[in-house]
């Protein structure tokens, strides 16, 4: 109770004592930065490469410490201004063009068979890839986004015999509650089909691309060929926050070494994220797979899920 009280008076005195000098030293852009960090310290703030206008900013994923720093050159950078957050409007007109990717969705939401075994969703649903015409890596583009991959990827579960629901549903709209909202979608689904045993939080990986030679890099180091067809490189991560690390990392080594026997140069090192939790507390068999990036194309994402499929059909066999 005590410590309560202090805590208390602490946040009181910022407020009445700090936040006002600090109006007046800072621009409104530097405060945006600072409440920005202070609610949500999983997010860093810097100044955004791919664009040269004031006020537009990057926020990364900022959950490693130090030791850790070779992790977050190999995660999400996360590049969100307000031209780039889909909004409503936006996200309705993305939809009636692109007819739900395909007549079989409903309500967001495609269930390829009865008591189906799989979920595949998406936390950040407006994560778009290198072709995108808004070239911004985030936008209502459903048709060059990591959902259009979501979609192929549970065409290509179906035909191996799994029934799995793939959801639509933009769960990024508000990027600081991303997670939150997922984990609200996610619940929502496996609530209807007890019978999923496995949830899959599909996304693409961001990369520094702010030169022509720099996507080129990146692209190069992020997708191999697979029997002469360029397939943009995939890997798993996880949050080591979770009450089930243990099992969660597990699975995630163990597919990844599957991946890499039968199909050398496909998959990337497991990637652990020291303060994360993303979700796969919620799910025994939780997985949050990066596929491709920014600097990689719809097409080669998409090409990769053929394998994916493979690796996961495998790997699952004995709960089919």
């Amino acid at each position: 109770m005590i410590k309560n009280k202090i805590k208390a008076m602490k946040i009181g005195f910022l407020i009445v004592c700090i936040l006002p000098t600090m109006s007046y030293a800072l621009d409104k852009e530097d405060i945006l930065k600072y409440l920005v960090q202070l609610s949500y310290p999983e997010v860093n703030v810097i100044e955004n490469e791919d664009n040269n206008s004031k006020g537009d900013i990057k926020y990364t994923d900022n959950i490693n410490d130090k030791t850790n720093k070779k992790d977050d050159e190999e995660f999400v950078n996360i590049y969100v201004g307000e031209e780039n957050k889909p909004n409503t409007k936006e996200e309705n007109e993305s939809k009636e063009a692109n007819n739900l990717i395909d007549s079989n969705y409903k309500n967001d939401i495609r269930v390829t068979k009865d008591k189906p075994q799989i979920l595949i969703y998406h936390t950040h649903s407006s994560e778009t890839y290198s072709d995108s015409p808004k070239n911004n890596y985030h936008s209502a583009d459903i048709e060059h986004s990591v959902m259009s991959v979501g979609s192929v990827l549970s065409t290509e579960l179906s035909q191996k015999g799994w029934g799995v629901v793939h959801t639509t549903k933009y769960n990024d709209l508000s990027y600081n509650n991303a997670y939150a909202t997922s984990a609200k979608t996610m619940k929502s689904i496996l609530s209807q089909y007890n019978s999923i045993k496995v949830s899959i939080d599909l996304h693409r990986d961001g990369q520094k691309v702010g030169t022509a030679q720099a996507k080129k890099t990146v692209h190069d180091k992020y997708t191999t060929k697979i029997k002469g067809e360029t397939v943009a490189k995939f890997f798993l991560v996880v949050g080591q926050r979770n009450s089930n690390v243990s099992e969660l990392k597990r699975q995630a080594e163990e597919i990844t070494a599957l991946a890499e026997k039968e199909y050398p140069g496909l998959v990337c090192p497991v990637v652990t994220k020291q303060y994360g939790r993303f979700n796969q507390y919620i799910a025994d068999n939780g997985l949050l797979i990066e596929v491709g990036n920014n600097a990689t194309t719809t097409k080669e994402a998409q090409a990769t899920c053929k394998y994916i499929a493979d690796i996961l059909d495998e790997y699952y066999s004995d709960i089919k």
